[in-house]
């Protein structure tokens, strides 16, 4: 196990750069993630390091250990970078100081123009694919969302972190308020060692051919990306159930049962603000962190508009992710851990359940009641409260000394409330007290990174498509899924028992998807999926 504690400004800020062109949407993303791999050397570098054939390794094939091998595990099969391409060396014609003289992207254009120009084997970066640098001799080492710009020498766990901001992720934080990676670095930022988006900064294990390996991704992480399926994320309280203890399955083992991530919600105002819960075993791309471990990480906006994760750390000199949250109306104790099983128990309690959805307040007729009414009518009920004594009358009647003055009515905002009020009064009462429970609970609303734009809903082709889509097309969608199997040839054909009938094809809403419809539902399919990024809620 190694970590290293700090970053250089050098290699691992990520930036903003201008796309080369336009590329496959960025979230959420099943299918293939084309890569340009342009190897680049300056005139005064000396004897290549390694050939074409080590990076195509590195970055490409599958089942040799690197970058292929990572994303397809982390996503569960949900990406490859199958029709990616490796191509150099090319020479850019200028030495290395001339290189660091450039700005970034001056950088990134003296590659893509050497390879463009080239006498020999000249390459043009197709449309739609990102593009990663790599030059010898070293000078830089960063990343933007669609391309990586990387050293000759760079490990596979770099290279994955760079990759990542190259398909849109974004760094990991702590909320240590002491942490600070670098003088250029936001506090807390690289400081989720648990986390590939703070590598530099986080644990990882030696591979026998590409350095250091990659440590896995968070699970809010995962999750932004579409990678979880709907069934194993639970939204806490969702259900008005306010006190639970659960299970997790470690994120790498699939395969046990349990939740891969607990989303709690806490902040009526902001429903994508919220805890996630996690369990990773010291297994697989996860071999270099130092134990098996339940992590909680705050999901918040920074200034950028975006949202993040924090992981939540002890108040200690040693700095320990915290194993028990009691903040914001939320308790979460982490319980036992079975390694054997892949399952480890968290116990949470939430008083977010009675909270009143965003612009209602509990009315407060009396000190429990917790009917939720707009701020108005809380006043009113307030002042309704202060004048109950003037309008009782003074010598009782039929119903005692609660017997209400002439033009008052009981207001009966729960049984044996003999407040008396204007008949108006009363009726509202009744009327908040039947919408009650579609003013609560603001958890039933939490739908993660993934929440559609007005007017779009998730498609769900299966368990893990989120991709978001006009109401008819999801209507569509599950009508085709039911129609499956009479539209595919009884006999077979040329692509097996998945052979479609004359006149339908598979849509291939995402890679395996052999659903067979008619050839304008697999270009909707197409369309709805370039536009997914621009439909989501939430950047």
């Amino acid at each position: 196990m190694k970590r290293i504690s700090s970053l250089s400004l050098v290699f691992f800020c990520a930036v903003q750069l201008a796309a080369i062109g336009a590329w496959a949407q960025g979230r959420p993303f099943r299918g293939s993630v084309k890569w340009s791999i342009l190897l680049c050397r300056f005139t005064d570098g000396g004897a290549l390091p390694h050939d074409a054939n080590f990076y195509r390794d590195m970055f490409v094939v599958n089942g040799a250990g690197g970058l292929a091998d990572y994303w397809d595990d982390i996503s569960y099969g949900g990406i490859d970078l199958n029709g990616s391409d490796v191509r150099g060396w090319y020479n850019m014609g200028i030495t290395v100081a001339q290189g660091n003289a450039l700005d970034r992207w001056g950088r990134v254009d003296a590659c893509v123009n050497a390879a463009k120009n080239a006498s020999t084997n000249a390459y043009q970066v197709p449309a739609g694919n990102r593009v990663a640098v790599i030059t010898f001799p070293a000078i830089d080492m960063f990343g933007w969302n669609g391309g990586a710009f990387l050293p000759h020498d760079v490990d596979v766990g770099g290279m994955a972190h760079e990759v990542g901001h190259g398909i849109s992720l974004n760094h990991s934080f702590s909320d240590d308020p002491t942490y600070r990676n670098a003088d250029w670095a936001a506090i807390g930022e690289y400081d989720d060692p648990w986390d590939v988006m703070s590598y530099g900064n986080a644990f990882r294990v030696a591979t026998m051919r590409f350095g250091d390996a990659p440590v896995g991704l968070n699970g809010f992480h995962r999750d932004r990306m579409g990678w979880l399926p709907r069934t194993r994320i639970f939204t806490f309280g969702a259900d008005g159930v306010s006190n639970r203890t659960m299970t997790l399955a470690a994120l790498d083992h699939p395969e046990s049962a349990g939740y891969m991530l607990i989303r709690v919600p806490f902040d009526p105002s902001d429903l994508n603000r919220y805890y996630t819960v996690e369990f990773r075993r010291k297994t697989t791309w996860d071999g270099g962190i130092p134990a098996d471990i339940v992590l909680i990480h705050e999901v918040k906006k920074r200034e950028d508009g975006a949202y993040y994760s924090f992981l939540l750390r002890e108040r200690t000199p040693q700095k320990d992710p915290v194993q028990s949250v009691n903040a914001n109306g939320i308790r979460i104790t982490v319980g036992a851990i079975n390694a054997g099983a892949n399952q480890a128990t968290v116990t949470i309690t939430s008083a977010f359940t009675d909270r009143c959805l965003q612009g209602f307040v509990w009315r407060e007729a009396r000190p429990s009641d917790h009917v939720c009414v707009t701020p108005a009518v809380r006043t009113d009920t307030h002042n309704e409260n202060l004048l109950a004594d003037s309008r009782r009358s003074p010598n009782g009647g039929p119903f005692g000394p609660d017997t209400c003055k002439q033009g008052f009515v009981w207001r009966e905002a729960f049984s044996g409330d003999h407040v008396c009020v204007p008949p108006a009064s009363r009726t509202r009462a009744a009327n908040d007290n039947a919408a009650a429970a579609s003013r609560i609970n603001p958890a039933r609303n939490v739908y993660g990174p993934n929440t559609c734009k007005q007017g779009f809903v998730w498609r769900e082709v299966d368990g893990r498509d989120w991709v978001c889509v006009t109401p008819q097309i999801r209507t569509q969608t599950a009508s085709d899924n039911q129609q499956a199997a009479a539209r595919r040839s009884p006999n077979g054909g040329p692509f097996g028992p998945d052979t479609c009938k004359q006149g339908f094809v598979w849509r291939e809403a995402f890679p395996g998807d052999h659903v067979c419809v008619v050839p304008a539902t697999r270009t909707q399919a197409r369309n709805d999926n370039g536009q997914a990024t621009s439909r989501l809620m939430y950047q």
